[in-house]
């Protein structure tokens, strides 16, 4: 299975809105990010957000940039905000049927996914910011032996959507 993980766009502060939906510059961080998807002939079976306003808002954008319909997109308990690493792998398991798979929520919670899934050592530190997108192949979500496909960050999914 290959899993792509994206931390939502950037959000307005908590003191403007407190539900933090995409500002203005997170959603053309999305916009972006989801052309260059289209780009490079990604598809996914399941598109799974976390509960919070701002990964609903960037999943519903990803899923339109690829055609999907609205209703493709799946809050998933397991990607919000406090749920445990062990918690958050038990509801995916549900996936494990799946060839592709999108997950949309915040850090730690992505990162600690992505380093579980990556290694069995120590913490594994990957820069998720501004809609940069993460695609890791895994054989089994149990197994820690996860293959690092790529990590593109914004600048470079600027690039790829302007082809």
């Amino acid at each position: 299975m290959n899993l792509y993980l994206m931390q939502h766009g950037a959000c307005l502060p908590q003191e403007v809105n407190p539900n933090q939906p995409l500002s203005p510059v997170g959603q053309n961080q999305v916009t972006t990010t989801a052309q260059a998807m289209r780009v490079m002939g990604l598809w996914f079976d399941a598109l799974l957000t976390s509960p919070r306003v701002a990964a609903v808002q960037t999943t519903r954008i990803v899923a339109e940039g690829l055609g999907y319909a609205a209703s493709s997109v799946t809050s998933f308990a397991g990607l919000d905000q406090g749920v445990s690493l062990k918690v958050c792998l038990e509801e995916l398991r549900v996936c494990e049927r799946y060839q592709s798979v999108f997950l949309c929520g915040e850090l730690p919670l992505l990162s600690g996914l992505a380093s579980h899934l990556l290694t069995s050592g120590p913490k594994l530190s990957l820069a998720l910011d501004g809609s940069a997108l993460l695609a890791i192949g895994i054989t089994s979500l149990g197994s820690r032996s996860g293959n690092l496909r790529w990590l593109l960050q914004g600048p470079q999914l600027q690039m790829i959507a302007s082809s």
